[in-house]
């Protein structure tokens, strides 16, 4: 069968939209006016039955060929229960207007034929149907209902294919968290043994052999690193499966901040980092966690801004909230970034060659923050350094 037309049957809408494409097509294969007003009157009469009777009708109609002959045809399906009743009068009715009228039914579902006879004189050949396929596409919709039907068909399409991604996605990003459970998990033991040797051999070394302990630094250096990655592959498994715990208690935000500041200038020592504290207040938190969101906040601002620059923290007291900032002198970032950095993984292609990163960092901080009741936000200029800042709630006596 070449398909010319397919028409969904939903409402009695459908009826009138079905006469007129069996009238237009009929009229485009150079039948006759009686026979095109014949022809649909039967169609319209069996899509009625349908759409009175039945579930999800579909009609196509088209052109079929039978040794060298082709007819004028219309496919209908559509889903019934075992109480239809096949003999009823639309039925009746179009079998008078046309010479075939077949109907096969297995209880569930329903399936109907119409032909017509197209007459030797037209001359009809697939050439010519191909033709007014073409003509059909080319004209559109017949009326404001069919362009409407059109185009919520392909609304109903893109939701579909959007769905389909969205679960394709979904399964991939599961997929890259069980790997990145195994994988971290499996890492971490033998890390963790072999930053423990290097230790070892350094402390041996050290005053025996200057350039053995210059190398055993470098490899206690990038081992230290790779264990500080892994940690952060184990957190986001722990975040996405809520396996995280925290041992929250109540703490001072400002001494805090300076035993923090004082370790982060040893491990930041190419900046200058300066602390400028507000009121001091009560949190209840989990202070490793804490200087976790530190750690990175610092890290980033340090990996982003030139040496010797200053990296500024610095806290303030609004209403319930203290907030926390951390201010650098980078390379800044657009508003498109700012509003994906927070996510897993999320790197931008334009950095990524230059600075290194797994781009879970902030998203660990930021579900940390989330986890502490407080909220965790970025504001920046492109070439004018960025400042990243979280709350906390201030506990009250």
């Amino acid at each position: 069968m070449t398909e010319l037309v397919t028409i969904t049957l939903e409402n009695e809408m459908d009826l009138t939209l079905a006469y007129k494409r069996s009238i237009l097509t009929a009229g485009m294969l150079g039948l006759t006016l009686s026979t095109q007003t014949a022809f649909a009157t039967a169609v319209s009469e069996v899509c009625r039955e349908v759409i009175d009777k039945a579930l999800d009708g579909v009609a196509i109609l088209g052109t079929t060929t039978d040794g060298g002959r082709f007819f004028l045809t219309v496919e209908i399906t559509a889903q019934i229960d075992e109480h239809f009743d096949s003999r009823v009068e639309g039925f009746e009715y179009a079998r008078k207007l046309v010479p075939v009228l077949e109907l096969k039914s297995d209880g569930e579902t329903l399936s109907i034929s119409l032909q017509l006879a197209i007459p030797r004189a037209i001359r009809i050949d697939q050439r010519r149907i191909l033709t007014v396929k073409k003509q059909i596409e080319t004209d559109g919709p017949v009326s404001a209902y069919e362009e409407v039907k059109q185009r919520n068909k392909e609304l109903a399409g893109l939701a579909m294919q959007q769905e389909s991604a969205l679960v394709q996605a979904n399964m991939v990003n599961q997929k890259r968290l069980e790997f990145i459970s195994i994988a971290s998990h499996e890492l971490n033991s033998p890390l963790t043994v072999l930053r423990s040797y290097t230790q070892m051999a350094l402390r041996t070394a050290q005053n025996n052999d200057p350039v053995l302990t210059q190398y055993l630094q470098k490899v206690d250096l990038q081992t230290k690193k790779l264990v500080s990655l892994v940690r952060q592959l184990m957190d986001v498994s722990k975040l996405e499966h809520e396996q995280i715990t925290y041992e929250m208690a109540e703490h001072a935000i400002n001494a805090f901040l300076t035993d923090s500041v004082a370790s982060l200038r040893l491990i930041v020592n190419t900046h200058q980092i300066e602390l400028e504290l507000g009121e001091d207040v009560r949190i209840l938190a989990d202070l490793l966690r804490l200087e976790q969101v530190l750690n990175n906040l610092v890290g980033n601002a340090a990996k982003y801004s030139s040496q010797g620059s200053v990296i500024r923290l610095s806290t303030r007291v609004e209403g319930d909230q203290v907030i926390i900032a951390v201010a650098d002198q980078g390379i800044g970032m657009s508003e498109a970034i700012q509003k994906q950095v927070f996510q897993k993984f999320y790197r931008n292609k334009q950095i990524e060659k230059k600075y290194s990163g797994l781009g879970i960092g902030l998203y660990i901080a930021s579900r940390i923050i989330d986890d502490h009741r407080g909220a965790i936000t970025v504001n920046s200029k492109e070439g004018e350094g960025a400042v990243f800042s979280f709350s906390l709630p201030v506990m009250t006596s």
